[in-house]
């Protein structure tokens, strides 16, 4: 059966200053893909490649139409911006957005360059923009990848500190439950849930967890937000080893925060703007 929406496929991380957050991305133990560019939309990334997801670091490039949006989120620290969700086809998602009221883009086509195998190839997408009159805090759009082999390779998976892919987002919100109805929207009737003062949001795949404030400082202590008001917070990642993960990033000077057994915490300060939580599964 199709689906407009299969779950998560990959998180977008908005850098102020590509650089210096891909040496911080490989400091902390990943292996960091090389610099792809998209040239309609005035961007560059990398990519942190897992078997079934990824995440990426995005940048500025080039001031463009595409991005204005992107630029302005940077103007307030940058860090978590957008999750992408996987689907089996940009059109199918348009239509079925639309008919839940959602406004979306038309689909957009874009590609990178990508070396593979000492090869220059192109890895080819169609994405469907939501506008932020219909944003529930997170930037949700829909990817769909027109060459998935040239993005998803075991090669590319393997990770210095053992990450094997995403466990979740987490989301601060002063209100989580006045963004139900919204999300139901992209995710269908009863994803999402109540979960004491919060929601939690079945995907399909990796949960979106919505917290207030709170909440927040209970479960992740010591990481103090990067924003303020309303907004993406932190990713959630797993390890094969907590043991051996704390053990490379102590190595390469990373400051972290352990709160309890079974979970390990990056400050944003480490990360790009971005608060990492490590846990194994």
């Amino acid at each position: 059966m199709t689906r407009a929406v299969r779950g998560l496929d990959h998180v977008v991380v908005m850098v102020d200053g590509i650089d210096p957050a891909e040496a911080a991305y490989r400091r902390l133990g990943f292996q960091v893909q090389p610099r792809g560019f998209h040239r309609k939309l005035g961007t560059a990334n990398h990519l942190m490649i897992f078997d079934r997801d990824y995440f990426e670091i995005l940048g500025i490039v080039e001031d463009t139409p595409f991005n204005a949006e992107r630029r302005e989120w940077l103007k307030g620290g940058g860090g978590l911006a957008n999750v992408a969700l996987a689907t089996d086809g940009a059109q199918l998602a348009f239509e079925a957005f639309t008919a839940a009221g959602l406004h979306p883009d038309a689909p957009l086509f874009f590609d990178r360059a990508v070396e593979v195998a000492g090869k220059t190839e192109h890895a080819q997408f169609r994405t469907v923009r939501i506008p932020k009159t219909n944003m529930p805090v997170v930037g949700f759009f829909v990817c769909e990848h027109l060459t998935p082999q040239f993005v998803y390779r075991p090669e590319w998976a393997r990770h210095p500190n053992g990450a094997r892919g995403i466990l979740g987002v987490t989301v601060i919100a002063a209100e989580p439950a006045r963004w139900a109805g919204e999300l139901e929207k992209y995710f269908g009737a009863g994803s999402a849930r109540p979960d004491g003062d919060g929601l939690i949001v079945d995907t399909g795949t990796q949960p979106v967890r919505y917290v207030t404030p709170g909440r927040y400082a209970d479960l992740y202590p010591g990481i103090a937000p990067v924003r303020s008001g309303d907004h993406p917070a932190l990713l959630s990642l797993r390890v094969d080893s907590l043991a051996a993960c704390a053990d490379l990033l102590a190595a390469n000077g990373v400051a972290t925060v352990r709160p309890e057994a079974g979970r390990l915490l990056v400050p944003p300060a480490e990360s790009a703007n971005l608060a990492l939580e490590f846990r194994e599964l």
